[in-house]
């Protein structure tokens, strides 16, 4: 697929920070689409953007870095829209007791609640 000799595998994965296959009890490597990706976008930056593998390794160092970012801003997000659905939750139950009990004009300056059904 991506056409690499073993050697130059074996090499980046010493060499690069973010390429870092599992190996199974004995020693095989086991290549998960995470890997792969890695590996093409090494594959990218070396032959198409001509980077050496420190700069391959500072700017998958960087992504890395922006991906933690942007997890961390879904992760708040998530939980602040969480927060909205249950005040708005609690909001309906308020109006839907409002609905049910109302404050009317005592005659008198004040006010008393009535139950309405």
């Amino acid at each position: 697929m991506l056409d690499l000799p073993a050697s130059t595998l074996r090499f980046w994965e010493k060499e690069i920070d973010a390429f870092n296959p599992n190996k199974s009890a004995g020693g095989t490597r086991r290549y998960v689409q995470k890997d792969i990706d890695v590996l093409k976008q090494i594959k990218y930056l070396i032959d198409e953007q001509h980077l050496t593998l420190a700069g391959v390794n500072e700017r998958l160092s960087t992504r890395m870095q922006e991906d933690e970012k942007r997890v961390k801003i879904i992760e708040t997000l998530q939980s602040v829209r969480n927060e909205l659905m249950d005040i708005r939750l609690e909001l309906n139950g308020l109006e839907a007791f409002e609905k049910e009990f109302l404050l009317v004009d005592d005659g008198e300056g004040g006010t008393r609640e009535e139950h309405f059904e």
